[in-house]
């Protein structure tokens, strides 16, 4: 996502990233990360999670109930487009660079014709990877 923040930047395009649990909490390479306790701890682990992934996206945390993450459909790694009127262009339960940047492109250009945007984030042979 940092490759495509970067990339429309300048084209009046804004990324966000909610935090809202510890999705492997107490497993095997996450066994310091527990559930959280508080609000106070919730935020603690957020801040953490922008520090080791050194984040320049906003980072908005939910409520302890994940009411906005049950709003939005309750599944890890959800994409959403919105477009500048507020309507919703583009809904994924994974966030795919590659599809969220043809999909940019085409909002940019479209709103700006003078100075179009090809997609250029290639994330092939990556799927899976770790």
């Amino acid at each position: 996502m940092h490759q495509l923040q970067d990339k429309y930047r300048s084209r009046d395009v804004e990324f966000l990233a909610m935090y809202v649990r510890e999705p492997h909490a107490g497993e095997r390479g996450f066994r310091h990360y527990r559930d959280h306790e508080s609000w106070e701890h919730k935020l603690e682990v957020a801040r953490e999670l922008e520090a080791l992934k050194d984040m320049t996206i906003t980072l908005g945390v939910d409520d302890m109930s994940q009411q906005q993450h049950g709003a939005l459909g309750n599944l890890p790694n959800m994409a959403f487009v919105v477009d500048k009127d507020g309507k919703v262009v583009y809904r994924n339960t994974w966030q795919h660079a590659e599809d969220i940047d043809a999909v940019l492109a085409q909002l940019v250009t479209a709103d700006d014709p003078s100075r179009p945007l090809e997609p250029t984030i290639s994330t092939r042979g990556l799927t899976g990877a770790i």
